[in-house]
């Protein structure tokens, strides 16, 4: 038999965030690899404080092309008395 401890109860905290590039956009240029390169550096900050992404949506597009993005990023809470 499975014993639960009910005191301790996992719990989630959440942070969401925007990323864009910095610089001045041209119509035309493909920013695809620096907004993947900001999300690799940004996602690898917040991975070690035990955060996980789990969710990217883009948040604004130009031209067709997304220059923004909206992470939201989650984490346990572990509480017990």
């Amino acid at each position: 038999m499975i014993e639960v401890n009910y005191k301790e109860v996992a719990s989630f905290e959440y942070k969401t965030i925007t990323i864009s590039p910095d610089g001045i956009r041209v119509k035309g240029d493909d920013i695809s690899g620096k907004i993947a390169d900001l999300l690799n550096i940004t996602c690898n900050k917040y991975g070690k404080e035990q955060w996980k992404v789990i969710s990217i949506l883009p948040s604004m597009k130009s031209e067709g092309a997304v220059t923004k993005l909206l992470v939201t990023f989650e984490r346990s809470l572990i509480s017990g008395d």
